[in-house]
């Protein structure tokens, strides 16, 4: 058995032993090759600081780790961890951290982050045996959106300025890593960015892939809420894409954006948790 990174082990060997260790899930999934290279992309993975186990040539353990830096700070992001069913009850997850860490270290790392399902109670032991902490929780929704009510006071207009300055005046929390500014700065060609304006003025935006039919960010200035017009944004979505959407780790403490979620139709479809591991105080 070999604990190495994943420098120089390719998409195909990787997506095979990704979708054995997830075949058995709280959620089961299955990644074509397609879909996991965009997923490396849009996470930012890089293999160069990615670790997995190799026994017998082949790869029975792996964690994927992205890399950007946000706010100054040089971030690692987990993108997948994985064991193979078989091979479970080793504790190989701990011997890839140990294995691992040093290298962060070494690369001057301020912090490593992760998303992991509430309900995988394992998984979360095993994390804060690495030192992870929780920081904050998160809802995932999905499902045919329904909209009743819209503002016909609002043009809504495709655009290609991801005016970041103004758009986090609208925030009333930041997104997690796959909805941040840095991963949909790299996702622009893929994404649709539409945009509420009144007289001119943009008081609203939403960000989706109109391919996976996910919105990664939806945001009304505070002064022009309870106005119907992130309705208005959905439904023009959902009349040029199909009903069928999804929206991934919302902040729990967002409360009045969960009722809007659960109002036009979508409904929970997992918890998650965010974790952190300082490497640098």
């Amino acid at each position: 058995m070999q604990i190495k990174t994943l420098k120089g082990i390719t998409e195909e060997v990787i997506v095979n032993t990704f979708n054995l260790s997830f075949s058995d899930y709280f959620i089961p999934f299955h990644l074509t090759l397609e879909q996991l290279s965009s997923k490396m992309k849009a996470d930012k993975i890089n293999l160069d600081l990615s670790v997995g186990v190799v026994e017998d040539e082949k790869l029975i353990a792996f964690i994927l780790h992205g890399m950007d830096f946000v706010n100054g700070e040089k971030v690692i992001y987990n993108g997948g961890t994985g064991v193979i069913p078989e091979k479970r009850g080793k504790g190989l997850t701990k011997q890839m951290y140990e294995f691992i860490l040093p290298l962060l270290k070494k690369q001057k790392i301020d912090y490593l982050l992760l998303e992991v399902i509430s309900e995988n109670i394992q998984a979360i032991k095993s994390y804060q045996k690495a030192g992870y902490k929780t920081q904050r929780e998160l809802k995932c929704y999905k499902g045919q959106v329904n909209i009743t009510n819209k503002s016909s006071k609002v043009e809504i207009k495709k655009t290609l300025d991801y005016d970041w300055k103004i758009f986090q005046t609208f925030w009333d929390s930041t997104p997690t890593w796959q909805n941040s500014i840095h991963v949909l700065n790299k996702l622009q060609a893929s994404n649709e960015l539409i945009g509420a304006y009144i007289q001119g003025k943009l008081v609203a935006y939403l960000i989706y892939n109109p391919k996976n039919k996910r919105t990664h960010q939806i945001a009304v200035n505070k002064n022009f809420r309870q106005r119907k017009i992130a309705s208005t944004l959905v439904d023009f979505v959902a009349q040029k894409q199909g009903s069928n959407l999804s929206i991934i780790n919302v902040d729990k403490s967002a409360k009045s954006f969960h009722e809007f979620l659960l109002k036009i139709g979508l409904e929970e479809s997992v918890e998650q948790i965010e974790m952190k591991l300082k490497l640098i105080d």
